[in-house]
Formats: structure tokens, sequence, C-alpha cells
């Protein structure tokens, strides 16, 4: 009893302090980086190679690769991680921190997000070095071939196709997870430095495992390649910590001599020239405006909420709209449209009658943080409690004559309605507290499992706008949620379907599973468990799993009317500057975004150190003249001497 009332006072001094700790450790960053920035060399008198524009999934590869070999600025608007974000039980926590977080926030919703606070979805992006890396649930997921095939469709460019982009999501992987045998999509890599392991956390994940095959799905590797089953989590973590690109890219190799890392240093401007020459970037540091200069290319890597913001700020975006800001138009180009957003549905409360599940009041205590610190095990190496997912196709999906496409995902986790639950999904994910309180109240302190189908397809589409052109000032996203009809009818399916597991497969009455009565607030004017009755669950407060793309649209070109860059990532009708991170994917990948937005970044780096190759191609004279003059001097910058 003693025991446990130390381990009940130390977790309250624990949790209970860490918004200080957090705002403490974010404070000693940013003073340590503004007194070591007095004694750096004043970068605005510096020409590098390459500049690239934020740190995160994409971002930090793309510095790593090119400052092998050329003189690279990498501007980020935040500081380093703080520890807390390497604790991937605290992922809740962690969002919605101004010190990591932009906390950006959607307009109102007219067909979603009624139950969230002001009919809004808050979207956390990360504002740090690793960037949203540092804030996800770090699951590592690929995404369908299909999706990829569809990218090479709509580019025109088969280096898109999946079995094309399949090196570069080997080539950044350190993987150490359950299929290591599997050398046709994992092998190992010298420049490997992604940390991926698979998590193994209590008993429940064979009971999804029994269910799913009464159900007809099998365990499956979801990554080799994703179809229609089921699989533990693998997540980019190290001995049971966060892993982010940060970790994998960037720490190591801060002291290069040929990178140099200007931390809160958020970009105002990209200057173009008289031919739309990108020849350098204007940003803010301690409260000074300043401008780095490249002379190749500025590289946009701020993400799909501020890579297109950038972009407008900079004259490059739809001319009505930058005209309507009072910003002069360089380049019309529809930068913001596209956008697309995995939104998910909890389904809960869900009761089982074994202590199997986590309830942090009766299971988390010092034990818990010896198991972390000392194994890497135990319940803070997961986040609330998500170690299972499986895949499926919906009644409205495109799984037909044997296409295996699944567009839902369902998440599964090992949590029961504890104490502060409601107070934590109301902090996380805006949902009113009231209404989430007094749905959750008849499992409260209950063992009990979670089931999230997610829409991995919409067929809604959203924009992102400036609201005016002050650069510090958040844009307007849109996300036009539920707008199609068909999205709703796919969640509803997945809705349907976490009701099956539950009530329909003898795996789950083993544990005498059962899905809370009581309706939500609001929606018990149709009968419970209906279609009718899922549409109102889900319109009422489906939430974002922050995976927006599409904002900086890849297509065939300046033909492409819906295109901002081209195949090669090239910013359309300018010079010198591309974009390369989740906002270019023209379509939405059917899984988790961290995993794809990483291969972006390392396809990017390979795109651009071909071209400069090329540009400085060192040729035999004799031979190239044996092939034609013409070629000689548009290939050979260096000649070798007969």
């Amino acid at each position: 009893m003693i025991l446990r009332i130390f381990d009940l006072i130390l977790l309250v001094g624990f949790f209970g302090t860490l918004p200080l700790m957090v705002v403490f450790q974010s404070n000693l960053n940013y003073y340590w980086e503004l007194m070591a920035n007095q004694f750096r060399n004043d970068e605005s008198s510096e020409l590098y190679d390459f500049i690239v524009v934020g740190s995160g999934s994409a971002g930090a590869v793309i510095a790593n690769r090119l400052s092998k070999n050329n003189k690279v600025l990498l501007l980020e608007a935040g500081g380093d991680p703080l520890y807390y974000n390497s604790i991937p039980g605290l992922a809740l926590d962690m969002l919605h921190r101004p010190e990591v977080d932009w906390m950006h926030r959607t307009v109102e919703q007219k067909f979603s997000s009624q139950g969230l606070k002001d009919k809004v979805s808050l979207w956390p992006r990360g504002k740090v070095l690793g960037g949203t890396s540092n804030l996800n649930y770090m699951l590592y997921v690929r995404a369908s071939p299909i999706d990829y095939d569809k990218w090479a469709n709509i580019t025109g460019d088969a280096e898109w196709k999946y079995d094309n982009l399949l090196p570069y999501f080997k080539r950044v992987l350190d993987y150490n997870g359950k299929f290591k045998d599997n050398e046709k999509h994992y092998g190992q890599s010298a420049y490997g430095k992604l940390h991926v392991e698979s998590r193994d956390y209590g008993p429940l994940h064979s009971y999804f495992v029994d269910a799913g095959k009464e159900l007809k799905m099998h365990e499956l590797d979801l990554n080799a390649p994703q179809r229609t089953g089921i699989a533990r989590l693998e997540v980019t973590q190290k001995k049971g910590m966060r892993f982010g690109t940060f970790f994998a890219f960037l720490k190591d190799i801060q002291d290069r001599k040929n990178l140099r890392i200007s931390r809160y240093s958020q970009a105002l401007k990209i200057k173009l020239d008289k031919n739309n020459r990108a020849v350098g970037v204007w940003y803010m540091l301690n409260g000074k405006k300043k401008f780095a200069r490249a002379s190749k290319e500025v590289i946009v890597s701020c993400g799909t909420v501020d890579s297109p913001k950038l972009l407008m700020l900079s004259g490059i975006g739809p001319k009505s709209h930058l005209n309507s800001k009072k910003i002069k138009p360089r380049v019309d180009l529809p930068v913001g449209k596209g956008l697309y957003d995995h939104i998910a549905m909890p389904i809960m409360p869900i009761t089982i009658d074994q202590p199997v599940s986590l309830i942090p009041e009766r299971d988390l205590g010092i034990h818990t943080f010896v198991d972390y610190f000392a194994n890497g095990k135990g319940p803070l190496t997961v986040p609330t409690g998500f170690h299972s997912h499986s895949f499926f196709c919906s009644s409205v999906s495109d799984c037909k004559n044997g296409r295996d496409w699944p567009d839902i995902q369902m998440y599964m986790s090992s949590i029961g309605i504890y104490e502060n639950f409601p107070r934590d999904l109301s902090r996380g994910f805006g949902v009113e507290i009231d209404q989430i309180t007094s749905h959750l109240d008849q499992a409260h302190g209950k063992d009990g499992i979670i089931f999230m189908p997610t829409l991995l397809l919409p067929k809604s589409l959203g924009e992102i706008t400036l609201r005016d052109n002050n650069p510090m000032t958040p844009p307007l996203i849109d996300p036009h949620y539920l707008e199609h009809p068909d999205d709703v009818k796919a969640l509803v399916d997945g809705c349907k379907m976490a009701v099956k597991f539950v009530e329909e497969t003898k795996s789950f009455k083993r544990l005498n599973a059962k899905l809370g009565t009581k309706p939500y607030p609001h929606c018990d004017t149709h009968k419970f468990k209906s279609d009718a009755y899922w549409e109102c669950y889900i319109r009422k407060w489906a939430f974002t799993l922050y995976h927006p793309v599409g904002t900086c649209r890849m297509g065939k070109g300046v033909q492409d009317k819906q295109a901002v860059v081209d195949s090669k990532l090239r910013v359309l009708k300018t010079y010198a500057l591309r974009v390369a991170d989740a906002s270019i994917m023209p379509q939405i990948p059917s899984g988790n975004t961290n995993a794809p937005s990483i291969m972006v970044g390392e396809k990017a780096a390979d795109i651009i150190r071909e071209y400069w190759s090329q540009q400085f191609q060192v040729c035999d004279q004799v031979e190239e003249r044996l092939k034609g003059i013409d070629k000689v001097s548009k290939r050979c910058y260096y000649s070798k001497l007969p």
C-alpha cells in the first residue's frame, strides 16, 4: 500500500510538472542558441550552394544528403527537440505546446467537427528540428503500391512508380523490425539511419489477430507490400525511444563543415530575380530580418501548411488571391489547392472484464519508469496504448476485380477509460469535454479497448489560403472534411467493422468485450448502431490524424492546371526553386504519411544531386567529339585532355 502511494506521488509529480519542465527546457534551448549566435559569423554575408527551408521529415534528409558535398544552410523556425518529445508515452501530452508546435487550427467546419470546440479541428505541426516526426505516433507505414503507381500516372513519370521508389524507402532505414529476413523490402544500407523496430506491448494483439482471422483477415507484414490484413505496429523508435528525423539525419552531423543549421529562423519570403530565379531567402532571427543567398537552389520543405504559405508570400500562387492580399503576383499557380487529410473515428467505450488494458492510475508507477529507462519497454514506449492496426476495404472502395487497395485503416489501443481520459481527449483533439465526459461515464475506471477506423482515401478536397500578407499570421486551413458522401459511407463501414470485432468474434467474447449502450450526446434521436447513428457520431467528433498532403501538387508540368511542381519537384515557371515534402503528393497515400515524406526527401536529394552532377560532368574529350561536337558543348563543362 505504501509503495502504491509512492507511485502515485511520483506520477502526479511528473505529469503535474510536465508543462513547467517543457517551458524550462525550451527557454534554456532558446537562450543557449541566442548566446551562441553572438559568436557566429553573420550568414547574410555568406553564399550557400543550397538553402533548405524546414527541417522536418523531408527537409532533414535533404540537408543531410546535400551537405556532404555542398555548402548548405538549413533554416528551422524552432529549436532542438525537447527531451520529453523522445518519450512515446508522452506523445499526446506534447501536442499543442507552442514550444514545439505551430498549433494550427482549421476554420469552422460545416459537415464535420460538430462536437469539437468551435467546430474547429486542431492541426499540430512540428516547430522543431525534425518537424512533426517529433509529435506523431511514430508509425512506420509505406502505404499501397497502387498509390505510387497512380502518382506515376498523374505526373507522367515512371520514376514515381512503387517499384522505383522502393530503393528510397530502403535506403533511409536502419531496420530492426520483425521482418529482417525480407531483403526485397528491407535489407541494409550504409546510408540507413532511420531506426525502425516492432513494438510488443501487452497480450491484446493476439486477440485482435484471432478476431481478424474469424473475419477473414490474416496477420501480415503490411509494408511488404501493404494490403488487407492485420499487423503489430512498426515504429520509428530505438530501444523504445522516439527516433525521428532529427536523431536519424541531423544530430550526428551538426558539426559538419558544409552545414549551417540556423535555429529559431522563420522564413519570410523567397527572393526571385527578374527572371523568376530563386536567389535567396529572407528570414527572421532573434527579432531581426536577415537574408541568405543561394548560388544553386532554394528547397522549400516547410510541410503541407507552411510550404504553400511561403510560396504565396513570395508571390507564387493564385493570382486573384494574391491580389486580394496585396501581394504582387509573380507566378500564377494553384498553390494551396488539392488539400487531403486522414480523418479518424474512435469507437468507445468498449469494456472488457480482464485487467489486460492500461489504466494509468492502477498500472503506472516507479516500475514503469524503471522498465522504460533501463529496458526500453513498457507502456511509456506506446502512445495512448496503440499497438496494432489492420487494413480493409469499405463498400465504396476501389477494391474490385481482385484489386487489393484498402481504404480503411483501423487501429487498436489497449487503454481503459482512466480518470483524466476525457480531459486528455479534449486537450489533444478539441473534443467538447462535457459531451465526451457524458459519453464515457458509463465505462469510467473499467478496462477497455479502442478501435479507431481511419479514412485513407478521402474524396473531400480542401485548401489553404492566406489570412493576410503578414508572414507571422497563421494561414486559413479548410479541409472540407466529410463534404463528399462517400467519405461518410466509408467511415460508417469502418464503425460497423469495429462493432463486428467486438460483438461477432469468439476472440473478443473471451474477454467479454462490450460496446457501451449509451448513445453519443445529440445522436440519440437515431436508432443506436444504425447507419444514421454512425453518421451522426462521425460528424460529431471524427478528428484529424494530422496527415495533410497535396497543397503544392506534383503534376506533368505547365500544361497540368492542377500542378505546382513537376515530377522533378521544380516549381513551375520559376528557376532554382523546388518543393520537397508531403505537400507535393498528388494524392494522399493510403497509410500514415511520415515514411512517404521521408522517402520524398531521399528522392529529392537524388534528383538534385543528379541534376547538378550533370552540369559539371567531366568527359573524355576525344570520345565525346566522336559522338558529335554539340554533345560536347552541352555536356562537358570540364574535359579530360587527350
